[in-house]
């Protein structure tokens, strides 16, 4: 009875090896075999959008490409799915690499994303960025005065953390 049982015990962990094992349904191809091809890295509208901005914000970095979750963090697992993959078109800091805005250029595939866009601010906003939205290029003068009125936002919530 002791061997029958022993047996049966053995089996059964077996089964359940073979069988809860992950399986894989589909085996990754060797990467000689992957069908890669080269992208810009911008589009020609955001390349001219990063243009206007370095050549008029010359005093500022500026990130383009940038994506949330290296603005953003959380330890909550489904909060972190609502960024991780999303992308901000540019990032506006200061020399020193304090984030000032988020910048946008929105095309007309924005027309029917109004909530996305509402929603991806809000998150951006409760981390403490502001998000400045463009459907034009904006004229050098009005980037200046946008990016002056976002810094002083800034320094004002760092002052008062301080």
């Amino acid at each position: 009875m002791n061997n029958f049982v022993i047996l049966a015990i053995v089996l059964a962990g077996i089964f359940i090896a073979v069988f809860s094992s992950p399986k894989k349904s589909s085996k990754l191809k060797p990467l000689s075999h992957l069908k890669l091809q080269p992208r810009r890295p911008l589009t020609a509208r955001e390349q001219q959008m990063y243009f206007r901005l370095t050549e008029t914000l010359t005093d500022c970095a500026v990130f383009p490409q940038m994506p949330l979750a290296a603005l953003l963090t959380t330890s909550d697992r489904q909060d972190r799915n609502r960024f991780d993959r999303k992308i901000a078109d540019f990032l506006v800091c200061t020399k020193t690499l304090t984030p000032i805005a988020v910048i946008e250029l929105d095309d007309p595939s924005h027309n029917n994303k109004a909530a996305q866009d509402a929603d991806r601010d809000a998150m951006l906003r409760n981390a403490g960025y502001q998000t400045i939205r463009y459907r034009d290029y904006p004229t050098p003068i009005q980037l200046r005065q946008d990016i002056e009125t976002a810094f002083k936002k800034v320094s004002g919530l760092t002052a008062q953390s301080n």
